[in-house]
């Protein structure tokens, strides 16, 4: 990569060209190492996914395949209504939305508490954004500037460390990458009975989850979920991470395309783009074979779309 970009190989340009590449490329198809299976028990219906997974393709529950549903579907007219832990539906899988922490905060009266699990960490700052018990936007005052900020910054130490607000949600988080992981409790204000909610590995900088509902699952550990799901792209920063892609052809191709958009040659970079996105192309229809039967898939297999209704005449 470095050399058909003319540069020395410990020039960090070369990271961010292979970096840029990987992320056009990811999210036009879901090439070999851009997916994968993850198995999981549920907690009470509502699952966080693991940062790296984005997006859920196909889900089972307790090995019977189940239908997967956008943010949408709650809301319309002619639907099951809003749902919750509560109701019976173990068959469908409802996407909802994003969070920054796996766990969300119960109740009032809750200080955050952080624990570094690396002492180098200490005096690293962490920006919590989020509302207090009254359901007030959570503003500091920085001391040094006199000027007001969003949020609280709070400061690493070698044991741990408590927020000066009470939070009940938490919206947003900002951490410097560490050297170990960041982990977030929630904090009885006066008993001090902690619950963790986050555990940021240490290349997080923002902190965000995928979120999805299975109304009909409940909170005993029974139920085994499967999903099939595209990853969400992290950048590579060492010489030890993996790349999402293995095609080195493919990600030479969208590198020269960066560089010719850079120079403000449009209808070339799309050449190298569309040669790059061909090479992925060959290399799918390589490690997926002609030995699989294609099968069709249907929304219902009972009524082929025919909204529940078993004869339409």
């Amino acid at each position: 990569m470095a050399r058909i970009l003319s540069m020395s190989g410990t020039d960090a340009r070369v990271v961010d060209y292979i970096n840029e590449a990987q992320e056009r490329l990811i999210y036009k198809g879901k090439w070999k190492g851009t997916y994968a299976r993850y198995v999981i028990t549920s907690s009470n219906g509502c699952i966080t996914w693991p940062r790296q997974l984005e997006t859920i393709e196909s889900v089972a529950v307790n090995e019977v395949p189940a239908v997967v549903r956008n943010e949408w579907f709650e809301f319309l007219e002619s639907g099951y209504g809003l749902l919750d832990s509560s109701d019976g539906d173990s068959l469908t899988l409802v996407d909802r939305g994003e969070s920054a922490t796996f766990g969300d905060i119960s109740g009032k009266d809750k200080k955050l508490r952080l624990y570094t699990t690396v002492t180098l960490d200490a005096d690293a700052k962490v920006l919590l954004l989020g509302y207090d018990e009254d359901g007030e936007w959570i503003r500091s005052l920085d001391s040094t500037t006199n000027t007001y900020h969003d949020g609280e910054y709070v400061t690493l130490t070698s044991t741990y460390v408590d927020t000066v607000n009470n939070f009940t949600i938490v919206t947003g988080v900002q951490k410097p990458v560490t050297e170990g992981n960041v982990k977030v409790y929630e904090k009885k204000d006066v008993t001090d009975v902690l619950r963790m909610i986050a555990n940021y590995e240490p290349d997080e900088t923002r902190p965000i989850y995928r979120r999805s509902l299975i109304s009909g699952i409940k909170d005993d550990g029974l139920d085994v979920i499967q999903v099939i799901g595209k990853l969400r792209f992290i950048p590579a920063a060492k010489d030890t991470d993996w790349l999402h892609l293995d095609n080195e052809p493919a990600i030479k191709e969208m590198i020269l395309s960066i560089r010719k958009a850079e120079n403000n040659l449009p209808q070339e970079a799309a050449i190298y783009e569309k040669r790059a996105v061909d090479l992925l192309q060959d290399q799918l229809l390589h490690y997926m074979g002609d030995g699989a039967v294609a099968v069709p898939r249907f929304q219902n297999v009972a009524t082929f779309g025919g909204g529940g209704v078993n004869n339409l005449q």
